[in-house]
Order: structure tokens, then C-alpha cells, then sequence
């Protein structure tokens, strides 16, 4: 299969799946969800979406993903009326922590910068 025609078919799941978190299940209390990425496999039969939920509370997140996880198959079922395709990957859940990650970075970089800040001030002063 093109690559083409695999990027085009994971970008329209990738759509599809976040305005089903949007309008069809808004899980109330979970912070923002975000679909980060789709990877389709090369036959179409499986495709993993990668998901970042945006809440401070591990324990909400990780309730999250669990609920994500149960209603697969409903997702499934609702990116099946939506995308025209003969056979609809199965639809397997993951959560996606690199903009977590991201964030600790910056934080460490910033902290960096604070500590030579206040150094060459101490020096100078």
C-alpha cells in the first residue's frame, strides 16, 4: 500500500477520533484530550492512536485511558460511519506522555537559567 494512502487514511482517523472525543464522549472531569498521533498498519487491519490527556492528577489519567480503552469498540463502531473504507482497523489506545515530557524539560531548562541568572548577579553585585 502507498504511503501516500496510509498517512491519508491514519490523518482522517486521527480527525475523525478526536471529534468523537469532542462531541459524542466528552469524559467530564479528564482535562483536555488530545489525539497526538495515529499509526495505521501497513494492511490497515490495526491502528494505534496515541492520546495525551491533559490533567495534573495521574490517578484521573490513568482512569481516562481506561475508559478509552473500554469503549474501543463503540469508537470503532462510530469511525466506522465516518471513514469510507471497506474494513475499519481495529482501534488500539495509547497514552502519549511526550508533552509531559516536554514540559519537564522546559521546567528544567528554565531552573537552569534561573540558577545563572542569580549567580552572575551574585558575581556582579
Amino acid at each position: 500500500m502507498s504511503s501516500y494512502r496510509l498517512q491519508r487514511v491514519s490523518d482522517e482517523i486521527k480527525r475523525i477520533v478526536a471529534d468523537i472525543f469532542i462531541r459524542d464522549l466528552p469524559h467530564e472531569g479528564a482535562g483536555l484530550i488530545t489525539v497526538t498521533k495515529v499509526v495505521c498498519t501497513s494492511d490497515l487491519r490495526e491502528a494505534r492512536i496515541y492520546v495525551s490527556i491533559y490533567n495534573q492528577d495521574k490517578a484521573v489519567v490513568k482512569k481516562t485511558m481506561q475508559q478509552i480503552r473500554h469503549e474501543a469498540t463503540f469508537i470503532r463502531g462510530l469511525v466506522g460511519h465516518r471513514l469510507l473504507l471497506r474494513f475499519v482497523p481495529k482501534l488500539l489506545f495509547f497514552y502519549d506522555d511526550s508533552q509531559e515530557y516536554a514540559e519537564n524539560i522546559e521546567r528544567l531548562f528554565q531552573n537552569i537559567h534561573k540558577e545563572d541568572t542569580s549567580e552572575s548577579e551574585e558575581g556582579n553585585g
